[in-house]
């Protein structure tokens, strides 16, 4: 059997089980699928669930500093603290593995705080080394010592060598980032998420039913939604700003918010200084499997978020034909085309919003223009999560089967 031990600081799930981004989970689910022998090793804390899960050897610690990177005034200095214990206790935890495994097993670092405990076990005991990244906050970011403090340890990691590097294709212009930090590693890929929701599913029209009667939405209301991370950089303050102006002509409109985070409580109070409550529908994070059940009640999906877009929520509401409107930041652009398959604003247009909005609402025509050419483009450009995962385990199965554990002599991944 073949081992490989992922090092990381996140949880299967970022909000609670089943709810929340499915990459991780269905990452590690894939794994034990394949007849992999699965460790993980993470921090435990309330940052997202990691569910018990059949054929998972999960091995936490605790993360002594966590709680400084919360405090405001200590918050920088919390997250390097925090980086470098979770480390060390990354790589000891990893070495006692290591040895269980007879030193031979794949390292597989998820997102950029693991890396450097990831990169020490690969280096001392000689061993396959793959790194993933969910994206990348550094496009933007100048290259200079302050940043790379500030942002620790983002650059670090992402100029790591590894034998596989894989980066999402999140808009978020990862490629970019890499070429320009000059990363070598053997193999790079940069891939889009995987897409479970099915283009040809049909509605089910008693669950969207059950859903609005739970809501209290009436059948002449229509609905915008937003799904995401309730945190500070995906801007749901954008949409609630929009349905402000929206329902003074439309008094019909209600925005449904999915999702949870740690800035719920600032769109709460947003809403109640706007008067809006009444047209706001806080639903919390719900089941993925319940998703596609959301996308389907809503009249116009929006996504307006500051990095990129290209997130699995506009994935998702692609291949169900919503009506969108985003905004081009990243690689946006790369997927929507304005009033082809979707509204794509700049950020010099967020006034014009509730135009489109009132636009998509109103104009039957148009709106069943954008959704077909959404349904289309979906079809043709995205993959589901079994293709995904088929693509990467190909790849790391080559990595593990080629590699001389015994005489630690690296295998050429290309």
């Amino acid at each position: 059997m073949k081992n490989i031990i992922f090092l990381t600081f996140l949880n299967l799930w970022s909000m609670d089980k089943n709810k929340g981004a499915p990459s991780f989970y269905k990452t590690i689910d894939a794994y034990i699928n394949s007849g992999w022998n699965v460790t993980l090793i993470n921090p435990k804390y309330d940052n997202g669930v990691t569910p018990k899960l059949a054929g998972l050897n999960q091995i936490t610690f605790k993360p002594i500093f966590y709680p400084l990177v919360k405090m405001k005034k200590i918050g920088f200095l919390g997250r390097i603290f925090h980086n470098i214990y979770g480390n060390y206790i990354l790589y000891k935890l990893g070495e006692k593995i290591l040895k269980k495994y007879n030193y031979k097993a794949c390292i597989y670092s998820y997102e950029v705080n693991s890396v450097c405990a990831g990169e020490k076990l690969v280096r001392k005991y000689s061993l396959p080394f793959v790194t993933r990244f969910q994206g990348t906050i550094l496009a933007q970011v100048n290259d200079n010592w302050l940043n790379r403090l500030k942002r620790y340890p983002h650059f670090q990691a992402l100029e790591t060598r590894a034998n596989i590097l894989i980066m999402t294709d999140d808009g978020t212009k990862g490629d970019i980032v890499l070429g320009k930090l000059k990363n070598d590693s053997e193999i790079i890929k940069f891939w889009r998420n995987g897409v479970d929701i099915n283009v040809e599913d049909c509605k089910n029209i008693a669950e969207i039913e059950k859903i609005k009667r739970h809501l209290g939405i009436k059948q002449n209301e229509k609905v915008l939604l937003t799904i995401s991370r309730l945190v500070s950089w995906k801007r749901v303050d954008r949409a609630i700003e929009a349905l402000a102006t929206v329902i003074k002509e439309k008094p019909n409109v209600k925005l449904v918010i999915v999702g949870d985070g740690k800035e719920k409580q600032k769109l709460v109070t947003l809403v109640e200084k706007l008067h809006i409550a009444r047209n706001v529908l806080f639903v919390g994070a719900v089941n993925q499997t319940e998703i596609k059940n959301y996308l389907d009640l809503a009249d116009v999906f929006l996504s307006l978020y500051d990095l990129s877009n290209v997130g699995n929520p506009l994935l998702e509401a692609m291949s169900r034909g919503k009506p969108l409107i985003t905004l081009n930041v990243g690689d946006t652009a790369s997927l929507i085309k304005n009033n082809e398959n979707g509204v794509i604003l700049e950020l010099s247009q967020l006034n014009e919003i509730p135009h489109y909005i009132h636009k998509i609402i109103d104009n039957s025509k148009y709106a069943e223009m954008l959704e077909n050419n959404a349904k289309r483009y979906a079809q043709v450009h995205f993959w589901d999560w079994h293709e995904r995962m088929k693509a990467e385990l190909d790849l790391v199965d080559k990595l593990y089967d080629g590699w001389d554990f015994g005489n630690n002599k690296k295998y050429d991944a290309h």
